[in-house]
Formats: C-alpha cells, sequence, structure tokens
C-alpha cells in the first residue's frame, strides 16, 4: 500500500476527533502523548465510515475491508499500533483496508451489528447486551499476550496518594474509560459491590474518558484521584514510557477476563470469515506479520475460549448494567 494513503482532509479529519476526545480532561493534560506517526511504515487509511466511491475501487481493482478498531487508546495511536497488522491482512486477502474508529463501543457495536464493518478488534466489554450476546458467537480470534490469553483491570492512583486499595478512593474523583468497557468500568463496579458498596455513590465525582490512554493521564496529571484501565494498556504503557512508573500505581485489581477479542459481523460473507481467520491464525508464522504483532505485545492470535466471555453478562448483572 502506498505511503501517499493519507490525504490531507484525513489527516485534518483525524486531528479533529482526536480534540474531541480529549475535551473531557481539558487542556492540562495535552501533550503527553507523541502523536507522531513513523513516516517508514505504510499508511492505512483513517476516515469516516461511508461507501467507497466507486471509480476508487475500479481504479485499484480491489473491494474494500472496513476494519473497526475500539477505542480503547485514542486514535492516533490507534493508528500506529494497528496500521501494520492491518495492512498486513489486507495484503494477504488481496483487499484495501480501512481502519474505522467511533468515540464509544456503542458505536463501533452498531456498525459491526450492522455489518458496516466486516472485522473488529473490540473490547471484553462491548459483549454485554443484546448486541453484545450476538457477537459472542462472532468471536473470530482472541490475541494472546505474553502466554496469556486473560486480562484484568487496573485501579491506579498518583504514586503520592495515600491509598493502597480501592476502597481507599471513597468519596474521590475516579475516571471510568465507557460505560461498556469490562476493565474501565463493569469490574471495578462489581469489586466495589461485592466489598457492600454502592458503585453510584461510593466517589464523589466521575467522568468517562473514552480510552485507557486518557484514563493514566488525567491520575498521572492529577485531574482525577484514581481511573480503572485494562492491564494490557497498562504494560503497553509502562513499556513505551517508563516514566510513567514515576507519576502512577496499581492499588487494585480485578479478576481475569478473556483478552479483548477479534470479531466479525454476522453479515460479512463466510468464505471471507474463513479467509480471516486462518490470515490470523497464521499471522505469527513469518517475520512480517511477528513484527507488526510486537508494536501491540501480541504473540500471536488463538482460537477463543467462549466461557471467558460468557461470565462477562453475569457480571455486568450483578451490577444492573444490563
Amino acid at each position: 500500500m502506498s505511503k501517499k494513503d493519507f490525504t490531507r482532509r484525513e489527516i485534518i479529519w483525524m486531528g479533529a476527533l482526536g480534540v474531541a476526545q480529549l475535551g473531557i480532561l481539558g487542556t492540562a493534560a495535552s501533550g503527553w502523548w507523541n502523536l507522531k506517526t513513523n513516516q517508514e511504515r505504510p499508511r492505512i487509511q483513517l476516515s469516516q465510515l461511508q461507501t467507497p466511491p466507486k471509480q476508487e475501487l475500479e481504479s485499484e481493482g480491489k473491494p474494500v475491508l472496513n476494519i473497526a478498531v475500539a477505542s480503547v487508546i485514542s486514535p492516533m495511536e490507534n493508528v500506529n499500533l494497528y496500521g501494520d497488522l492491518l495492512n498486513i491482512i489486507g495484503e494477504r486477502i488481496n483487499m484495501k483496508v480501512k481502519m474505522v474508529q467511533r468515540q464509544n463501543y456503542s458505536e463501533t457495536n452498531r456498525l459491526i451489528e450492522a455489518g458496516e464493518v466486516q472485522l473488529a478488534f473490540i473490547c471484553s466489554g462491548a459483549l454485554i447486551g443484546d448486541i453484545g450476546a450476538n457477537q459472542i458467537k462472532q468471536i473470530l480470534v482472541t490475541p494472546q499476550i505474553a502466554g496469556s490469553t486473560t486480562y484484568k483491570s487496573y485501579i491506579i492512583a498518583p504514586s503520592s496518594s495515600g491509598a493502597s486499595s480501592l476502597k481507599d478512593l471513597k468519596g474521590k474523583s475516579f475516571a471510568y474509560m465507557d460505560p461498556l468497557s469490562f476493565s474501565g468500568r463493569i469490574a471495578p463496579q462489581v469489586m466495589l459491590k461485592r466489598m457492600g458498596n454502592q458503585p453510584d455513590n461510593f466517589f464523589k465525582k466521575t467522568i468517562y474518558t473514552y480510552s485507557h490512554d486518557k484514563s493514566i493521564r488525567a491520575v498521572a496529571e492529577g485531574i482525577v484521584d484514581g481511573a480503572a484501565v485494562d492491564s494490557l494498556i497498562y504494560d503497553l504503557t509502562v513499556a513505551r514510557d517508563a516514566s510513567i512508573l514515576g507519576k502512577i500505581k496499581v492499588i487494585d485489581q480485578s479478576e481475569v477476563m478473556g483478552n479483548p477479542p477479534v470479531v466479525v459481523s454476522h453479515r460479512a460473507d463466510p468464505e471471507l470469515v474463513a479467509a480471516l481467520k486462518n490470515t490470523l491464525l497464521t499471522m505469527h508464522m513469518n517475520e512480517q506479520g511477528r513484527k507488526a504483532m510486537e508494536l501491540l505485545h501480541f504473540d500471536r492470535f488463538v482460537h477463543p475460549d467462549q466461557m471467558l466471555y460468557e461470565k462477562i453478562e453475569i457480571m455486568a448483572q450483578e451490577v444492573g448494567l444490563v
């Protein structure tokens, strides 16, 4: 794929989306991430989902594969981390890939349900509710990370905080990630409920950041007293910037859940689904695929353990989220 795939208009759009998502945190957190892309890598197109122009398809001679990447982290970071992997997927099935991003998990779910994207990298928490239950049946593969197919929620606080567990944050300000996030909302609410607390009135103030890196930033910059974040994103963040360890600390953690899965739309063509599954399951078998996965700290993709995901509905019911 050409390095010129990103147009000026698309770059402006990405910047606007990033600014919109930062609004909830305010300007106090600006500049914390380096959003520059690696010019040495080929680029996928990031755009609002729309029907590809007919002349574009004819000129390239390839059908378009729309792949959603949930807002686990901020938009440009998703491009940096997932870009190479999505390019390889497109190359191996001979399709032109477009990355599709939305500001929250519910919007991404709707795209999958409507068949407007054929493949999606989502959060485990997005599997709750009517649409989510349907997606459990459509889990294609699960990423294996550091030899494990599970992750957890980390409760974090500023390193200077006197808090040593979730219960110490009573009456404090707290950042949730997304209403459908397992690690960023469901898990901490279940933890509070099991301690005998009512999640809705435990904290003095709560906000939603809509990406885990923004939750980490909110704690590191003192915007909130605590947050619930994806342990995988926490580890990835620390690996990329060790200085963060001096600003935050992990004070509690949840039970484990299946790693954020890769799902397909139930409207996707069965032959395409089979090709995508084979492509992902064999991604680790050559150097190009391994390098693309290393950016995400993925070892490989494996067949999913459905039982790991089915328990999330029970947890969500426990705190009245479904």
